[in-house]
């Protein structure tokens, strides 16, 4: 069985913390892939504070570049309207992998806000990074 992670966000920009986290979540999760998603019309964000679309993908390939197990996804940057990670999920879920979900603490305590969090959470298993000196919260 294969198991994917699948690591979304707006990446604007992506930064240092977004590489350390890529690498670990490969490492220790035992990736046999790691699948970089910048949102596309994410739609608890105003469109207005993003970067476009390509120039988000643009700076995550140069940010994740070199990584071993690594690519970057413009599926949601390619569709059309507001993208969630659960229609995501079951776009590129293929059967017979187990998929992570990695997200960062502030997301993980916004879950409940997300798009069908159940279902989410039925289709793939959360790695939450936390915040140094932070507990995570459930």
């Amino acid at each position: 069985m294969s198991v994917v992670g699948l690591f979304g966000g707006s990446f604007n920009p992506p930064h240092r913390a977004h590489r350390l986290l890529a690498e670990l979540a490969v490492r220790e999760l035992g990736l046999d892939e790691l699948i970089v998603m910048p949102a596309g019309a994410p739609w608890q964000k105003n469109g207005s504070e993003l970067a476009s679309g390509a120039h988000r993908v643009a700076m995550a390939e140069l940010a994740f570049a070199g990584l071993a197990r690594v690519r970057v996804s413009r599926h949601e940057v390619e569709q059309a309207g507001p993208t969630v990670t659960v229609d995501t999920l079951r776009a590129l879920q293929p059967p017979g992998a187990r998929w992570w979900l990695v997200i960062g603490q502030d997301q993980y305590a916004r879950l409940s806000t997300w798009r069908e969090p159940q279902e989410l959470l039925r289709r793939c298993h959360l790695a939450v990074a936390a915040r140094a000196g932070q507990a995570v919260e459930a």
